[in-house]
Formats: C-alpha cells, structure tokens, sequence
C-alpha cells in the first residue's frame, strides 16, 4: 500500500481526499484536531487518524514518529480564511493567517521530508486561484496563499536532485462546508470590526456579502479537486499547478491579459454596492 499523510483531513475537501485516497487502496494518516472529526477518519477503512495542530511546534516536532518508515505523498491541505478590510485586520489575525497557511505548512513539510525522500514520494500544497487574484477584503487570505505558491515554487526545485515533485493545487470555490458557512464567517467578521471601519468600508462590506452569495451558487463539486490531488499523486508527470474549474481558468485568463488599472476597476466594482438612487 503507498501511504500518505493529509492534513486538515476531518472535514472539507481534506475529507473528500481523504474518502478518495483510502477506496484507491492507499494508507491514509490524516490528521485533524477536533474528537468528533477523529472519531469520523477512524470509520474509513486505510485511514489511521491523527491528533494535530499544525500550529503546535511541539506536536510537528513528533510527527514523524506517528507515520510510516516511507511516505509516498504528503498533502498540506489544512488552512484558515481570514478575511476583511486590511485597515480592519488585527495583527494577531494576520499572524494566525500565516502561521496556519504557510509556515505551518512548511514545519509539516520539513518534518516528513526525510520520509519523503526515502520513498521518493510527493509533496502538494492546497493553494488557490485567490494565489493567483487577489479582491478587495481577501487581501490576508491571498497573501498567503501568494506566499506559499512562491516556496513551493522554491522547494520544488530545490527537490529536483531527489526526484520530488511539488505540486500546487488552485481551486476556485468548492461546495464544502467552509464555502456553505462563507455568509456566516463574513457576519462574523463585521461584527468584530470597530464602528469606525464598519461605517467607512459599509458599501464594500454589504457588496462583498452579495459577491460571496452569488459565488457561493458557482461552487465546483468536490471531486474536481479531489481528481487533480489524485492526478498530483500518482500521475508520471505530475503537473506543478493544477486549475480545478473553468471559472478559475477564466479568472486567471482574464488578469492575464487586463491592464492591472481595469482589473483594480472591475474587482474594486464587483466588491462595492451602489449607492441608493435618490
């Protein structure tokens, strides 16, 4: 059996790869923090569960010693949103955000590398098409995305000597429970705003929440994503970046070839409501 370690496992696409990995007849570690989540991973048949934090330096430094003496794949695919205004954005937001998005990854990374590299296995991280695009009040969330797009980028090279490949997948917005809460999380967010910033960025704020509604009818199936990992995983020639639905191809393809002025324009447009007519 080739085995694989999946992080964020117990929910959201990291469970649909999960369900996936484990009937193609791999071992699946998967980790997740939540007991009712574990208790889920232990119901799959090939998955073993594991109890993490992707952001407890202590619990990544023991990591290696819950997994096999080989891993064929990792897939880093645990992550957070944060969004909001920047202006608005605590600074201990905008550190969870990374410190859950990238460095967490690459602590994950570092710690199976060795086992990676004895069965020249796989390396994917979970990114995104807003890796790619950033919008108005995305700004935290694409920021990381951007910035574990570049080390990946660095690692998969610095891999070459070893026959490693990096693979980085970019999907748009998937039907999973993250996207269906998406309203729930933007309300969430307002409310911890301050009254200043709510009053100085409401037309964005009431605009962005329209945006999300509509985008959240677009949602691609999972399998979109979990097929690419798939593909990542076992292909001979594992694509460095996989787009997972044709509105991602059609975002990236429009910013392509857009001055960065119309694009500023017409995403600062789609993210700001219109004033009442008087």
């Amino acid at each position: 059996m080739p085995s694989v370690l999946v992080t964020g496992a117990g929910r959201g696409i990291g469970s649909a790869i999960t369900e996936h990995l484990s009937r193609r007849g791999w071992d699946v570690y998967g980790t997740a923090r939540s007991d009712t989540a574990l208790r889920s991973l232990e119901r799959i048949p090939n998955v073993h569960p594991i109890t993490l934090d992707i952001t407890d330096r202590d619990s990544i430094a023991t990591l290696s010693d819950r997994l096999p003496a080989e891993l064929n794949g990792v897939v880093n695919n645990a992550g957070i949103i944060v969004n909001g205004p920047v202006e608005s954005l605590s600074v201990d937001a905008l550190s969870q955000q990374f410190d859950v998005n990238v460095i967490a990854q690459i602590a994950v990374t570092q710690a199976v590398l060795p086992k990676i590299r004895a069965a020249r296995g796989r390396v994917v991280f979970m990114s995104s098409v807003s890796g790619l695009i950033t919008t108005p009040g995305t700004g935290a969330y694409s920021a990381s995305k951007y910035a574990i797009e570049s080390l990946a980028d660095a690692l998969r090279m610095e891999l070459r000597p070893w026959h490693i490949p990096v693979s980085l997948i970019e999907p748009g917005p998937i039907r999973t429970d993250m996207w269906a809460d998406a309203l729930d999380e933007h309300d969430a967010m307002v409310a911890r705003m301050t009254d200043e910033h709510r009053d100085l960025y409401a037309a964005h704020l009431i605009g962005s929440r329209k945006l999300l509604g509509r985008m959240q009818k677009l949602a691609s199936d999972p399998k979109k994503v979990v097929n690419v990992v798939d593909h990542a995983l076992t292909s001979r020639r594992p694509k460095r970046r996989y787009l997972c639905d044709n509105v991602s191809r059609l975002q990236k393809s429009l910013v392509a070839v857009t001055p960065t002025a119309v694009n500023d324009a017409l995403l600062a447009a789609a993210t700001t409501a219109k004033s009442p007519e008087r």
